[in-house]
C-alpha cells in the first residue's frame, strides 16, 4: 500500500469520524435546549419525560440472556432493533420470531425479517407488538363502565451496508439505517415516526472484536390528547471481544434521554459438537435494573442445529416477577461468526453456498 492510498483511506475515516460527530451533536443540541426550560435530559431527574416505553423492551432471547449488551454483537435479523448496521453479517436470508410472556399480563411478540441483495447490502423488516390484557373502565365514582384493552405496534424498515472505501485488510466498517411507523393505543391511540442510525467496525487482530454506535428514536412525539411527549431517544457506544473462539464479551453504554447513562454487560460461551451444531450459555448485568431495585442479571441458552436456532432467556425483575423469553431464528445458509470464518470478511460472493467457507 503507498502513501498516497494510505493519505486517501486516513482522510475517509476522519471525514466519517466527524460526520458522526457532527450527527450526534445536532441530535444533542435541541434536546438540551428545551430542557434549559423544562428538565435536564439523559439524566435522572428526566425518567418519566419521555412516552412510548415499550421501544425499550429487549426483542430476541439471546440478547436479553445478555442483559441487552448487544448492540456490537447483533448479526441476525433481530439487528433491526439492536443495530441495523449488523444485518450485513446474515448469510443469505434470516428470520427471527419471539414471544415473551412479562410481568403480570403483559406479553408482547416481534418477528423479522432480513435478505441479502447484493454481496454488500441487505434489507429488512420488523413487526413488533404488546397486548396488556383488559383493564376494567370506570366512571369518576369508581363505577365500572367497561374495559378496555391497551396495545403498542411498530413497524420497521431496514437497510444496512458494507462501506468499501473504509475497509482494509484489517478491518471492515457497515451501516445501517431503520425507519419505523408507531402506534400505540390506551383509550385515545396515538401515532409517531421515528429513525434509527447504526455503525458497526469489525477488527480482523489477533484477539477479534467488534464496535458499535447507535441512534435509536429519533422522531416525532406522542400525542394522545393535546400535549405531546417525546420519544425515548437512546445512544450507546458499545464493544464485543472475542479472547478466544468460543468466549464473547461484550459491553454497552447507553444515554438515554429519559434517564441516566448506564452500562450494560453480557458474556455467551459456546461449544461446536460439530459443523452444524452450536449448544450456547449466557449470562448478564443490567446495572440500571440493578440500581432501581430489580434483579439486573439475566441468564439463557442456546442451540443450533443447520438451519435452526432456539434461545431462551430468563431475566429476574425482583418484585414484580420473572420474564420468560422464547425465539426461534432461521438462517440460511448456516450463520457462523465473521470471526469464526476462513474468510474473515463482511463481505460476501452471490455466488453459490460460500458465506460460511
Amino acid at each position: 500500500m503507498n502513501a498516497s492510498t494510505q493519505l486517501n483511506k486516513g482522510t475517509k475515516r476522519t471525514a466519517w469520524a466527524a460526520a458522526l460527530a457532527c450527527l450526534f451533536t445536532l441530535c444533542l443540541a435541541p434536546g438540551e435546549s428545551r430542557a434549559a426550560e423544562k428538565v435536564r435530559y439523559f439524566s435522572s431527574k428526566a425518567v418519566g419525560t419521555t412516552s412510548a416505553d415499550f421501544l425499550n423492551l429487549p426483542l430476541g432471547a439471546r440478547a436479553s440472556a445478555m442483559g441487552g449488551a448487544y448492540s456490537a454483537i447483533s448479526e441476525e435479523a433481530s439487528a433491526i432493533y439492536w443495530n441495523p448496521a449488523g444485518l450485513v453479517q446474515i448469510p443469505k436470508l434470516s428470520a427471527i420470531f419471539m414471544r415473551a410472556q412479562y410481568v403480570q399480563d403483559v406479553s408482547y411478540q416481534y418477528a423479522a425479517y432480513a435478505h441479502r441483495l447484493t454481496y454488500d447490502s441487505v434489507i429488512a423488516g420488523s413487526v413488533f407488538l404488546t397486548d396488556i390484557g383488559s383493564i376494567d373502565r370506570t366512571d369518576i365514582d369508581g363505577s365500572k363502565t367497561g374495559t378496555f384493552s391497551p396495545r403498542d405496534q411498530v413497524f420497521t424498515i431496514s437497510y444496512s451496508k458494507a462501506i468499501l472505501e473504509l475497509s482494509d485488510k484489517d478491518m471492515d466498517v457497515s451501516i445501517g439505517v431503520s425507519a419505523k411507523y408507531i402506534r400505540s393505543q390506551i383509550v385515545e391511540s396515538a401515532q409517531a415516526y421515528a429513525g434509527d442510525l447504526g455503525i458497526m467496525t469489525y477488527n480482523f487482530t489477533n484477539i477479534p472484536y467488534r464496535l458499535g454506535v447507535t441512534m435509536t428514536n429519533l422522531g416525532s412525539g406522542m400525542r394522545y390528547d393535546v400535549d405531546s411527549s417525546p420519544l425515548p431517544l437512546t445512544f450507546k457506544l458499545a464493544g464485543a471481544v472475542n479472547p478466544f473462539r468460543n468466549l464473547l464479551i461484550s459491553m454497552d453504554m447507553v444515554l438515554p434521554k429519559q434517564n441516566k447513562p448506564s452500562f450494560l454487560f453480557g458474556s455467551e460461551l459456546s461449544t461446536e459438537p460439530n459443523e452444524f451444531t452450536l449448544l450456547s450459555v449466557r449470562a448478564g448485568l443490567n446495572v440500571q435494573r440493578l440500581q432501581d431495585g430489580l434483579s439486573g442479571f439475566t441468564m439463557g441458552v442456546g442451540a443450533t442445529l443447520h438451519f435452526f436456532t432456539i434461545d431462551y432467556a430468563f431475566v429476574p425483575m425482583g418484585d414484580l416477577g420473572s420474564v420468560h423469553k422464547i425465539s426461534i431464528t432461521f438462517d440460511f445458509p448456516f450463520r457462523s461468526s465473521i470471526f469464526s470464518r476462513r474468510d474473515r470478511s463482511i463481505f460476501t460472493k452471490m455466488k453459490g453456498v460460500s458465506l460460511n467457507n
